[in-house]
């Protein structure tokens, strides 16, 4: 399993385990909870979210000098290796004649865990990545002490991107700050109010993730009727301070809500921006930029159907789910704003364990 660090060949395996992220409230005024009805996909839980790089070694590297996160050894020849060709995830991610290789970075005890993907030899794009464009994912670290987070962040290369490199102060007692990780990719960095006793080890305690939309009702729409996820603290545009603070955008007004997936702990935070210039990202799985979470549902050519039929975009060859190795079945999927998915499921006998080449016998004596 992923978790064992070991190179597998297929992207989302760790899927099966799960990766859960920080329960919190959104930003600004908070509705009362809304449960959603049960979605049309069958969703039951998520998997790993995976950030899409130019070179997977170096931005492993940067977790660690940076987070402290645990990352796979590097082998003897200072490279960890491409994985064997698998057709199958290809075609699941169109990306035929590439060569890809994947690993993760965690922190034991805590229920962080973040995928890096580098898929080579096959056209693609690097994109610039902005908060405000819908599309946009940003991965929000919760950490314990925000000054000795963003120091040791900046040692390895980060970049501030708040103006005047200082953190921004919520009523509630968070603090926060936006950086660029060494991708260019950015990250926000939140210390929450002190809990009385607590005394956490790590320098990183949780994650969540913070996704720009292009339309607020058409995204909880389809996340809460088709997904299935639960919706709180819907808030309407308003010229949010601090958010104009962290971001720079000094004359944005934003709207937000967060959303759970059944049979998760993990939140994502929608936010949709207006009063800049926004352009929605359009991308392939290969760019550099692309993120991807793994979405676990029941049954997976029901889930992909109802998504298509919703409006999602299916991107893997052939518009429908295929089987992968070992024995799971899922499909590329691109949400309302261009944010991919990959709704999976176990599929019995279907995509067996791609066997090792075996090594040739040793010459007769």
């Amino acid at each position: 399993m992923r978790f064992s660090f070991r190179v597998i060949p297929v992207a989302f395996l760790a899927a099966a385990l799960g990766t859960a992220v920080v329960a919190g409230q959104a930003r600004g005024g908070a509705a009362a909870p809304a449960q959603a009805p049960a979605g049309k996909a069958g969703v039951t839980g998520i998997g790993t979210f995976t950030a899409f790089v130019e070179n997977m070694d170096r931005s492993l590297a940067f977790l660690h000098d940076a987070f402290g996160m645990e990352v796979p050894a590097l082998p003897a020849t200072g490279e960890r290796p491409y994985n064997r060709a698998n057709p199958q995830l290809f075609e699941m991610f169109d990306i035929a004649g590439s060569k890809e290789r994947h690993q993760s970075a965690r922190i034991t005890g805590t229920r962080v865990n973040l995928e890096l993907m580098e898929i080579q030899d096959v056209p693609h794009q690097t994109i610039a990545i902005r908060i405000q464009d819908p599309g946009t994912a940003t991965l929000v670290l919760i950490v314990r002490d925000l000054d000795a987070t963003l120091a040791r962040a900046k040692q390895a290369n980060a970049t501030v991107e708040t103006p005047g490199g200082k953190s921004v102060a919520l009523a509630d007692g968070t603090r926060s700050i936006l950086i660029r990780d060494i991708d260019r990719r950015l990250i926000e960095l939140r210390q929450l109010p002190a809990v009385a006793g607590a005394t956490p080890a790590a320098d990183v305690l949780d994650m969540k993730l913070l996704i720009t939309v292009n339309d607020l009702d058409q995204t909880t729409r389809a996340y809460r009727d088709v997904l299935g996820f639960k919706v709180e603290g819907e808030t309407a545009f308003a010229a949010d301070a601090p958010m104009r603070t962290l971001t720079g955008l000094s004359a944005a007004q934003v709207r937000r809500n967060q959303v759970q997936a059944p049979g998760s702990a993990m939140w994502i935070e929608f936010v949709e921006f207006k009063g800049v210039d926004r352009t929605p990202l359009r991308m392939k799985i290969q760019d550099r930029g692309a993120a991807r979470l793994q979405v676990r549902v029941q049954e997976v050519d029901a889930a992909v159907a109802a998504m298509k039929a919703a409006g999602f975009k299916v991107m893997s060859v052939g518009g429908v789910a295929v089987p992968i190795p070992p024995n799971l079945k899922g499909a590329l999927v691109a949400d309302p704003n261009n944010f991919f998915l990959t709704p999976y499921a176990a599929c019995d006998g279907c995509a067996p364990t791609i066997q090792p080449v075996p090594a040739a016998p040793a010459p007769a004596r």
